[in-house]
């Protein structure tokens, strides 16, 4: 939820536009952009001055990440050797997505960063671009030549 301030031109974000960090939904952020030209008011943290442009900036990083999945995904895994032999290379679970990802991150916030990695996987999902082999949680491109 995002709330605007019509005489000042201004919104306050909550929790969805914090200055820091990436905020969690991507169709609520385009929703949010066009909806004031002026300040952002977080729900914690300093006042954001021009707020439509770090919502932006929001989106385009939520667009860098989506992307980043997508190039895993089009990439084959290494097998394990404490694997099924008939494991696809192609699917990956979350977790081993996040740990490409965020290699140069803490161990300790891969968790958090998980959910935000399992959202763009849903989000793609729901664009019929992945699916998920719910026997293994592990998750793959619907068709990896047309990606």
């Amino acid at each position: 939820m995002a709330l605007v301030l019509e005489n000042e031109d201004a919104m306050f974000t909550g929790d969805n536009v914090l200055g820091h960090g990436t905020a969690v939904f991507e169709d609520l952020l385009n929703r949010m952009k066009g909806a004031f030209k002026g300040r952002a008011y977080p729900g914690h943290g300093p006042v954001i001055d021009d707020g439509p442009s770090k919502i932006v900036e929001y989106i385009k990083h939520r667009q860098m990440r989506e992307d980043q999945v997508v190039q895993i995904l089009k990439t084959a895994r290494e097998v394990g050797s404490d694997e099924a032999s008939g494991s696809d290379p192609h699917e990956w679970t979350s977790m081993e997505i996040v740990k490409l990802i965020y290699k140069d991150v803490p161990e300790n916030l891969h968790l958090p960063a998980n959910g935000g990695i399992t959202q763009i996987l849903l989000k793609l999902q729901e664009e019929d671009k992945v699916v998920e082999n719910l026997k293994t949680d592990r998750w793959s491109l619907k068709n990896r030549a047309a990606l």
